[in-house]
């Protein structure tokens, strides 16, 4: 069967010049379909002119069946693909998987209508294989783990099946992809799984609504031979994916020091990583270092002990002085992540934040406002509150974008605070003062003054997002 697997191109605006992410979990899904014609379509390199390009594409591979993997911000998006494919290869099978199509199925299906033949919930290496076969006769419906599919006009939702053995996982099937152009900061760049799941209590997250509270590690081996593959593609930074790499500070060290004993370090990483995880190995930051970790997104979440309380991260404070410290001290570039528009933030705290980001040096800031995704403990607590203004549009669920008040500002108050206190941090001298991207002469540092300027459009529209797509 010839099968198309379709990422949505829903991109953030503020950072399109800086970095295009591929959708790994298109190829591991692909790696399970070797009896099978498989592509691999991330919409997000093709970006303009959508429409036309995908029609012309359906013309030519004609699919018999269409997989879409979908967030919640991009299922506006995915509304129009499926569209498209109806019209343009009627007779293909479209199924909808990923994030969104897991944690507000009984939504989706419910109403009659639904633009899709099979929803699949939770992981996709099993299920959507199972489906072809039963798609092609070898098998029942009944028997796919995590399928929603119609009988008689209305959706039979299977059981969900048991979390994955990532140790059985193939390699991703990266030869699927029709286009490959990714990139970070004009470099050639992949993405890497080494390990999947977080069993942190993070109300504003949405993972554990996808596998549960759960922590499943690939072999450093696995990674290895997976890295050897990116390097002999001529890969030339790495993005790792995981949901909570931190969690075993020990294993991530020693990924990284066989990362530099197996000559790996030519590529540059990039990583995302808890406050607390990453500074609980004293030889972790030195072995990121070694292995040409360039920069860390670390997650701080919030100043404020209330926030932090809130979000249910304790108080980490001091760690967070230390883990910027130390990775700067390594010449390891910090994005820092923070959340606000909390339930009872004030003016004076959205700026404390921002003043607390400036103090600790960081050279990045990646403010976003808190969002209730579907499946969040964060999102039943705000609607109950009253403080859920946009409880339906889910496109405008992008962090940049918000939904929701707080007991002192409205959504259009705090918008306006949020893209003011944005204006004066990323147009401060003193950001770029000893920043990482002026140090290292990164060329980078232009591409980041230039996607300042849509920080003066959000002031403006309110909406700093606004992917650029066009369909």
């Amino acid at each position: 069967m010839k099968i198309l697997l379709l990422a949505m191109p829903d991109a953030a605006n503020n950072f399109h010049r800086i970095i295009k992410v591929p959708n790994l979990g298109l190829c591991s899904i692909a790696a399970h379909l070797t009896d099978h014609e498989v592509r691999i379509v991330d919409l997000v390199l093709v970006h303009r002119n959508i429409r036309s390009w995908l029609k012309g594409f359906l013309a030519e591979f004609r699919p018999g069946m269409v997989g879409i993997s979908s967030m919640s911000f991009q299922y506006k998006s995915a509304l129009e693909v499926m569209a498209i494919c109806r019209e343009c290869a009627p007779g293909a099978k479209i199924v909808l998987g990923g994030y969104h199509a897991t944690l507000a199925y009984a939504e989706l299906t419910g109403g009659g209508g639904a633009p899709f033949d099979f929803l699949v919930r939770g992981e996709g290496e099993q299920a959507f294989p199972a489906l072809v076969e039963s798609v092609e006769g070898v098998r029942e419906f009944a028997s796919v783990p995590g399928l929603s599919w119609l009988r008689e006009g209305i959706f039979i939702h299977n059981p969900p099946g048991g979390l994955l053995d990532v140790q059985r996982l193939p390699l991703p099937d990266r030869n699927a992809r029709v286009l490959d152009d990714f990139a970070y900061f004009n470099r050639k760049m992949d993405c890497v799984e080494t390990s999947r799941g977080c069993t942190m209590p993070c109300t504003f997250c949405s993972i554990a609504g996808m596998y549960g509270s759960s922590f499943r590690c690939y072999t450093i081996d696995r990674v290895i031979s997976d890295l050897k593959v990116l390097q002999n593609r001529g890969t030339e930074a790495v993005l790792l994916v995981d949901d909570n790499i931190t969690l075993d500070a020990t294993r991530f060290r020693k990924l990284a020091e066989a990362i530099f004993e197996n000559g790996l370090n030519s590529m540059e990483y990039v990583v995302q990583a808890s406050v607390a995880g990453i500074v609980s190995d004293p030889g972790l930051i030195p072995a990121l270092a070694r292995a040409n970790f360039s920069m860390v997104f670390l997650g701080i979440e919030a100043v404020q002990t209330k926030n932090l309380q809130y979000f249910q991260k304790g108080d980490i404070r001091e760690k967070t002085e230390q883990a910027v410290g130390l990775l700067r001290k390594h010449e390891i570039a910090v994005m820092g992540g923070f959340i606000i528009g909390n339930p009872d933030d004030t003016s004076e705290d959205i700026r404390e934040v921002f003043r607390a980001a400036k103090r600790l040096r960081i050279d990045l800031p990646y403010v976003q406002c808190v969002t209730p995704y579907p499946g969040t403990r964060i999102r039943e607590e705000l609607l109950e509150a009253g403080l859920v203004t946009n409880r339906d549009d889910l496109s405008r669920y992008t962090g940049f974008s918000c939904n929701v008040r707080t007991r002192h500002l409205s959504v259009r108050q705090l918008n306006r605070i949020m893209n003011w206190e944005n204006i004066k941090i990323f147009f401060s001298p003193s950001l770029f003062k000893d920043n990482y991207f002026v140090r290292k002469k990164e060329k980078g540092a232009l591409k980041v003054l230039l996607n300042n300027f849509e920080l003066i459009r959000g002031w403006f529209t309110g909406d700093q997002f606004r992917s650029r797509h066009r369909f």
